[in-house]
């Protein structure tokens, strides 16, 4: 009988891996390009935050998106998020977000990707206030990958009076 060397094995994970890639890109051979779109209108939207560009933070939202915040709280439209963030950036003192995809897993069913990460809240002394794991559908459109739907989920507070508010 033959023996089983670590090389040979890690030969068969390396065509079993191989194997798998090609299958999946045959099952959608653009889902490598749409996930580096999605990806780049991620950065896109965490960069308009930042600069407290709301036009451009609204266009990576589909028309029928809804939203629910780390608190649980329903944010049942688009425009409902859009007046929420424009609160923000008229407010100084108010908690600056980023969300950072861990993930992006393409649908083979339907023209839709299912993005996982983790969001930090960042108070304007550089602090974090609190920061959690989200969960966004994109849904392939027309004019392009929308946002469909966020979840955000708080898993840690750091700032207990930002929490307190937050916990309301």
């Amino acid at each position: 009988m033959k023996q089983v060397t670590y090389r040979s094995l890690l030969q068969l994970v390396l065509l079993l891996f191989t194997w798998q890639l090609a299958a999946a890109q045959a099952r959608n051979p653009n889902a490598s390009e749409d996930v580096r779109v999605i990806r780049e209108i991620r950065e896109a939207s965490n960069r308009a935050l930042a600069a407290h560009d709301i036009k451009a933070f609204a266009e990576s939202l589909a028309s029928d998106l809804v939203m629910i915040r780390g608190n649980g709280v329903l944010v049942p439209s688009r425009e409902a998020y859009i007046e929420l963030i424009s609160g923000d950036f008229k407010d100084p003192n108010s908690t600056k977000y980023q969300r950072t995809p861990d993930d992006i897993e393409m649908s083979n069913a339907a023209p839709l990707a299912a993005e996982h990460g983790h969001w930090t809240g960042t108070l304007p002394n550089g602090k974090r206030a609190y920061s959690g794991t989200y969960l966004a559908m994109w849904r392939k459109t027309e004019a392009g990958w929308k946002i469909r739907s966020e979840l955000f989920v708080v898993l840690s507070c750091d700032d207990e009076s930002t929490c307190a508010g937050y916990r309301k």
